[in-house]
């Protein structure tokens, strides 16, 4: 009698498993390069929780880097890509300056901003320079 009880379960356990999304392994949130620096921070990158955070600790502040298309990430550093530029390579917990503009989750062109924003819990904020902290 508990044989079909189990199967029933083991079926709507896929059900539920297929219909919520989640980031994939070392995911980060990228979208088309454009636009002005309005604000910088410098502080260094954390991963946690499958999210790839920003931490100004001067301001106590969290951000979620949107990274211009081509960026990567590896598990220990970005590989930051600035459109007609050579590339950069942040390594995570290695302070750096950060500048960009702040975003609105709703206006982040990526298909997955939605479960950034779910997953992640922080405000987005448009990555259009680096540099070293000093």
């Amino acid at each position: 009698m508990k044989r079909p009880f189990v199967v029933v379960l083991l079926l709507l356990g896929g059900c539920v498993s297929h219909s919520v999304q989640s980031l994939k392994p070392l995911e980060i949130a990228t979208a088309p390069y454009h636009g002005i620096a309005t604000a910088g921070f410098t502080g260094s990158l954390m991963y946690e929780g499958g999210c790839l955070l920003f931490r100004d600790e001067g301001n106590h502040l969290q951000l979620m880097p949107v990274w211009p298309d081509g960026s990567t990430f590896n598990g220990t550093s970005v590989t930051f890509h600035e459109p007609g530029k050579s590339e950069q390579r942040i390594i995570i917990g290695e302070e750096f300056r950060m500048e960009g503009r702040p975003l609105q989750w709703t206006r982040v062109p990526n298909p997955r901003a939605t479960i950034f924003a779910q997953q992640c819990a922080r405000q987005p904020f448009a990555v259009l320079g680096v540099h070293p902290a000093n």
